[in-house]
């Protein structure tokens, strides 16, 4: 069994935003970019997961132990809160430690992704503990996820302030929000079982697919509008966006029945690493001057 620390981070889970941040790396780096303030952004964003994950970890404790592995990176059951390892005053005060290190380099690097990160650490926080429990409202769950999403895209951009450009964030932030809501059908069985009030269960898998689609429809739009007004760099996002959604809005589709969804995991974690690695190489060629974008 992994120890007892890698299970209360799930450092696996990390794809997930790896993803958006990376894309927004590999768009914010260019030739004048410092490489160390790219070492500091990944500090961050280690430090911000790691926060959110064992503040998650300790706002579950009490329903992770019904978890049965299915659909997620590892078995909740054996997150070491619930089996004891680790008990909730040492997993707080670890959490405060990542808290302070993630922002400590988001400072050091500027103000605007400081600002970004003291908001995706806020969304970390009011996402799994009470009163808010944002995991625990319908909607509330999703918006919690694409907005910190779209702002840990935003925050990799952020490191060339003039390639901040909203539209794409937005786009980012449907594009989260489409890749979350299956998410939820996954969960809805063990959700239904713990008493939790989730999108899934408030809406059913039926509306869930329509919100899906339509927040499909938007995606297209927008990405249309971006395409006609943008760099060839954010073109080519667009059209990445766009077509993989739609491949993951298909396998969404034929893997539900009736009201499981039987989605693996790797159908997000496999891709998302893959282009987490692609969008980093890409920003590192831009910064020694391989690719030059006009």
């Amino acid at each position: 069994m992994k120890s007892k620390y890698t299970r209360l981070l799930r450092p696996v889970a990390w794809i997930t935003f790896l993803f958006p941040f990376c894309v927004g790396l590999g768009l914010g780096i260019d030739i004048d970019t410092d490489l160390i303030q790219v070492v500091f952004a990944f500090v961050s964003f280690v430090c911000w997961m790691s926060f959110c994950f064992i503040v998650n970890a300790i706002g579950d404790k009490e329903v992770d132990k019904f978890h049965d592995g299915r659909s997620k990176d590892m078995n909740l059951a054996n997150q070491p809160i619930v089996t004891g390892e680790v008990n909730v005053k040492e997993a707080t005060l670890l959490g405060i430690f990542f808290l302070i290190i993630s922002l400590f380099f988001a400072w050091i690097i500027d103000i605007i992704f400081f600002a970004i990160m003291i908001i995706v650490n806020i969304f970390g926080y009011v996402y799994s503990m009470p009163p808010t429990r944002f995991k625990a409202r319908p909607f509330g769950d999703v918006l919690a996820n694409a907005l910190s999403g779209g702002l840990i895209f935003a925050a990799g951009l952020s490191l060339r302030n003039s390639n901040v450009n909203l539209l794409i964030i937005i786009e980012a932030i449907l594009m989260a929000s489409i890749f979350y809501l299956p998410t939820v059908l996954t969960d809805l069985e063990f959700d239904r079982k713990v008493g939790l009030r989730t999108s899934a269960i408030f809406f059913g898998p039926k509306k869930i697919l329509k919100i899906i689609y339509f927040f499909m429809i938007l995606l297209m739009i927008l990405g249309s509008i971006i395409y006609i007004s943008s760099n060839i760099e954010l073109k080519i996002l667009v059209i990445l966006m766009v077509i993989y959604s739609l491949i993951f809005i298909i396998a969404t589709k034929v893997n539900l029945k009736g009201e499981k969804l039987n989605l693996h995991e790797n159908w997000i974690l496999i891709p998302f690493l893959i282009l987490s690695i692609a969008f980093i190489i890409y920003g590192i060629l831009k910064n020694i001057g391989w690719i030059v974008i006009n």
